[in-house]
């Protein structure tokens, strides 16, 4: 297990209330450029310049994909993962984000799916940046025919999505069973699971794609040993997902896979920072560090970004 030590990169302020009436909840995160993006449950994004560290945002919207789950909680956006994946033909950033707030099914398969917006970014006569997003895609998943292939249902119902443009690969990351406390009698029999499938194209008659077992290409997994599914990202070919509340039973942490080879290649333990009591949400690669943010700490009532050396969490191999 590797403890690692955490650098402070900022703070940031929640700014739903202005937007949805209320506070919600810090979920996804990722960088572009020099850009924090923070999602907020039923999909709001804010943009907070990672060079000022003003805590306030540059922006901050409601994402196309909104949805505050009024008629049906199941379908609230909760926006607990996202990560940037290319561009589109006009060159904004493609945003992957992981929608939905239900392990549940319908017709069209996990009510959990990836809608894709893409980051408009434009500057206005004082030469400000300005940010918006419009819907490019969305990525379903439905489980018919699994049991005509090798694979296993890809998780619970409740996948993160995940994107490797490099490798022209999306991903979705679950368990066999829930990772919530209430399933702890499942523990020995739970296991973490990445699913892979060949990216979906965008553009022209790609605005709704509906994948199936038989679009599986591959698929492995990884020990369950720590509880509460947060948010991931993909770099360079390794797998960084978080974990964890910050509370007795579900401390935060991460764990790295590689997935050329496959496998768990890092157990990392973040009891011991400065936000080991409070519940981590996702992370992003920049300049070199790894990023992660944190929800709304109940003292500073302020969300906090922290930045880890990749070597350091890779410095005990599995």
């Amino acid at each position: 297990m590797i403890f690692p030590n955490a650098e402070f990169v900022m703070y940031f302020n929640n700014p739903t209330e202005a937007l949805t009436g209320k506070r919600n909840s810090v979920q996804g995160f990722s960088v572009w450029g020099d850009y924090a993006v923070v999602l907020y449950h039923s999909g709001v994004c804010a943009v907070y310049d990672l060079i000022t560290r003003d805590p306030e945002p540059l922006s901050a919207f409601k994402l196309a994909s909104y949805d505050a789950g009024e008629e049906d909680k199941r379908y609230a956006n909760h926006a607990n993962d996202m990560m940037f994946g290319g561009t589109d033909e006009a060159g904004n950033p493609l945003m992957y984000i992981t929608a939905g707030n239900s392990g549940d099914a319908d017709e069209r398969g996990f009510i959990a799916y990836c809608a894709v917006e893409a980051l408009d970014i434009t500057h206005g006569e004082d030469g400000k940046p300005h940010f918006s997003s419009h819907l490019v895609q969305k990525i379903y998943y439905k489980n018919d025919g699994i049991e005509n292939t090798p694979y296993q249902t890809p998780g619970w119902g409740w996948p993160a999505s995940l994107v490797d443009v490099k490798n022209g690969l999306f991903y979705l990351h679950s368990a066999r069973y829930r990772t919530t406390k209430e399933f702890a009698h499942l523990y020995n029999g739970n296991d973490y699971i990445v699913t892979a499938f060949p990216l979906p194209g965008i553009g022209a008659g790609h605005g709704e794609v509906t994948l199936t077992a038989a679009d599986i290409v591959d698929q492995f997994e990884y020990p369950f040993d720590i509880f509460i599914t947060q948010g991931g990202t993909i770099h360079e070919d390794r797998l960084y997902y978080t974990f964890g509340f910050g509370k007795v039973g579900t401390p935060v942490g991460m764990r790295i896979v590689d997935l050329k080879e496959k496998k768990l290649v890092s157990r990392v333990d973040f009891s011991f920072t400065p936000f080991g009591k409070v519940e981590i949400e996702c992370c992003a690669p920049y300049r070199g560090k790894l990023l992660v943010n944190t929800q709304h700490d109940k003292e500073t009532s302020q969300g906090q970004i922290y930045a880890f050396d990749p070597a350091e969490l890779m410095s005990d191999r599995v």
